[in-house]
């Protein structure tokens, strides 16, 4: 799986590829064009730290990027749990470039990557969403994750308000 295109609602078209390790500058750099609506329900700082450890990650294969323009514009990754009692699950992250959402980029991406982890053998997919991101909930929900429980108060905002977070989940049928 090399690089794949996608046509977005709006007609744009992206191209889809797994993260490299020198995609690291471009990452960076992506996160510094986010506006604050598009960091709003995020967990900042995306420095180069943080970024090093996504890169890290890259040799899996659980980790793709949008490209449009020359440009980031979208990342999705599963990371998947290295301890032996958590064999098979991992956890999961999406960030997409504020002019690319509601046009369908961080549905196609998801599901990508929701398939290459099931191909890979992958058991489950966790990850926490803030509960007012109403649009990433729905996109969750509208691809099978499951909500398992609520966590309360447990995302200081923006806003300066506390906010609960929501623990989701994808469980892979057995074959």
């Amino acid at each position: 799986m090399g690089k794949w295109k996608v046509r977005l609602r709006d007609g744009r078209e992206v191209t889809l590829r797994l993260l490299k390790h020198d995609d690291k500058d471009q990452l960076l750099g992506m996160f510094t064009r986010l506006s604050e609506d598009a960091l709003l329900w995020s967990n900042p700082p995306y420095d180069e730290e943080k970024i090093s450890r996504w890169i890290g990650g890259a040799e899996t294969g659980l980790s793709i990027v949008a490209v449009f323009d020359n440009n980031l514009v979208g990342i999705a990754a599963v990371h998947e749990y290295t301890r032996p009692r958590e064999r098979g699950t991992g956890g999961m992250v999406i960030y997409i470039h504020q002019d690319f959402h509601g046009v369908g980029l961080g549905t196609t991406m998801t599901k990508d990557l929701l398939s290459m982890a099931e191909k890979k053998g992958l058991h489950r997919i966790g990850l926490w969403v803030i509960e007012d991101n109403k649009a990433a909930v729905g996109m969750y929900k509208k691809l099978g994750f499951k909500i398992e429980g609520v966590l309360q108060d447990a995302y200081f905002g923006a806003d300066d308000e506390y906010h609960n977070m929501l623990v989701m989940g994808i469980v892979f049928p057995e074959n």
